[in-house]
């Protein structure tokens, strides 16, 4: 039964309550399980995907006010949909959300559709197994039978829109309107050949490092909010906590986390593979990467990060962290805490500041203080002929979540479900957020959207994989080789995507 795990900093995306993370039962138990070769998902947490667009409860009545008052902002509330839109993903859309309750309030419910059962709804669902969602896209597509909107996944970008299954949103929207502006910087980051693939409504966190007040303060450490708050978070300041950890017991690690050599690097600000709007860009001999890759290999080599490989079977391990073995819990976004981290305190009766989020660390080399974020959009699907529909439910999502009373009672509601504190939650919506006022500028690496057959995100043997895994879990290769043995097969891809962005 497909799993639906909520996820706090997302629901800003679609103005709405809470977002969820969801995955099919294939997705959900690939998560931490050893690939045929014995090397780990390389990437298990990112078969879960954020969907915009989804809850698990009634929309609270002040969210529903909210977003019904918002149809002025709407940038064309007299545009006609009168078919139902078709989603295909691996959950379906629950229509009790503030943006749909917009989309109602300013074009209703469309009277016509493929699927009868779907009457009185805004969107007819095509269900797909994770695993297979491209093949079954593409199908769809060759069919003649194409849906209209496609969860967007940075590990399908750019090669999804090379291979035809996506078209530019550019021409159905004003990507140019006031509305847009706060995103700008961000969706630029996602232009291929000048051209907008990507209508960003919100970024929010891959993954945030939690951690437990009291065994900070047991360690003697200082707490690593304080820290950022004063703009010392760096490297050195994390690497001395963690050999300080380290110290203060047996088997003491600083942490744990499926992505965390990712997350790691993106505070350089320099992406393996970048894209500046009109081409990629292989990073893979740039000096800050080399930096990173030796933080990699220093925590590997000092054994500072979980070896979940060794200890758990490849699985993450929060029992150890909620025990005081793990400084901190770097796996996921704010699901992690509402799905698991939250009730050890609630099993155990932690106060409720005991559990705390922060940031990545900072290069103390970078120019600013960069860090690995996702980005919330849809893709609108190569072969669909529901423009209307796409254009004014996407207007929706942006237009709701800009909505100062959506917001508001987004955040209320996430503190009074769930038992987020201001402290926790202030911190998470002012640092992923567009509005100019987050200390951390959002990197986006494209190095597993360059094709399932050197870049996949789930085998750590793939050639892209193995040069942060490679050195971060094993360590038996320096990056120096890793990036000899793979670098003419990664840039010769390069090469030929930008050939074929040239002629989109």
């Amino acid at each position: 039964m497909r799993k639906l795990r909520t996820a706090v900093a997302g629901l800003l995306a679609a103005g709405m309550i809470l977002s969820l993370t969801a995955c099919d039962e294939e997705s959900a138990s690939s998560g931490g399980a050893a690939s045929n070769s014995g090397v780990p998902n390389a990437d298990a947490n990112a078969v879960v995907t954020t969907p915009l667009v989804t809850t698990t409860y009634d929309t609270d009545p002040e969210v529903i006010d909210a977003a019904k008052g918002a149809t002025a902002s709407l940038d064309d509330p007299d545009l006609e949909v009168t078919k139902r839109l078709k989603w295909m993903a691996w959950w379906d859309i629950d229509e009790t959300t503030a943006n749909a309750e917009l989309f109602k309030e300013a074009y209703g419910i469309p009277a016509t559709g493929d699927d009868p059962s779907r009457e009185g709804r805004i969107f007819e669902y095509i269900n797909v197994p994770y695993g297979e969602r491209y093949d079954k896209l593409a199908t769809a597509i060759q069919s003649g039978d194409s849906p209209d909107l496609f969860p967007f996944e940075i590990r399908d970008f750019p090669y999804g829109v090379i291979k035809g299954r996506y078209q530019a949103i550019d021409e159905i929207l004003n990507l140019d309107g006031e509305k847009w502006n706060s995103a700008r910087d961000v969706m630029d980051q996602f232009k291929l050949n000048g051209r907008y693939y990507c209508a960003v409504y919100e970024i929010s966190f891959n993954s945030l490092m939690f951690y437990r007040k009291s065994i900070v303060e047991g360690a003697g450490l200082e707490d690593p909010r304080t820290l950022f708050e004063n703009d010392q978070w760096t490297w050195d300041a994390f690497l001395d906590m963690a050999r300080q950890f380290q110290q203060s017991g047996e088997n003491k690690f600083a942490c744990e986390g499926y992505s965390t050599e990712a997350d790691l690097l993106a505070t350089t600000g320099t992406p393996i593979i970048g894209n500046d709007g009109t081409q990629l860009i292989n990073n893979m001999k740039d000096a800050n990467v080399e930096r990173a890759m030796e933080l990699l290999y220093t925590m590997q080599s000092e054994n500072l990060r979980y070896p979940l490989h060794e200890l758990n079977g490849w699985s993450m391990n929060p029992k150890a962290w909620a025990q005081g073995d793990i400084l901190f819990y770097a796996n996921g976004g704010t699901w992690e805490f509402e799905e698991t981290l939250a009730k050890f305190g609630e099993r155990f009766g932690w106060s409720e500041d005991e559990i705390r989020v922060v940031a990545y660390p900072r290069d103390p080399q970078a120019d600013k203080y960069y860090h690995n974020m996702k980005q919330d959009a849809l893709m609108w699907c190569k072969g669909s002929t529901n423009a209307a529909g796409v254009a004014a439910w996407i207007d929706c999502c942006i237009t709701a979540s800009l909505d100062p009373a959506v917001k508001a009672a987004s955040i209320q509601q996430s503190k009074d479900k769930y038992g987020w504190t201001d402290y926790n939650l202030d911190y998470i919506f002012a640092q992923a957020s567009l509005d100019g006022s987050s200390k951390l500028t959002p990197v986006f690496d494209f190095k597993n959207g360059i094709g399932t057959d050197i870049a996949d995100a789930g085998k750590a043997e793939s050639p892209v994989e193995s040069l942060t895994k490679g050195v971060y879990l094993t360590g038996e290769k320096t990056y120096a080789q890793l990036r000899e043995e793979n670098f003419a097969t990664i840039d010769t891809r390069i090469t030929e995507l930008n050939e074929a962005i040239a002629k989109l």
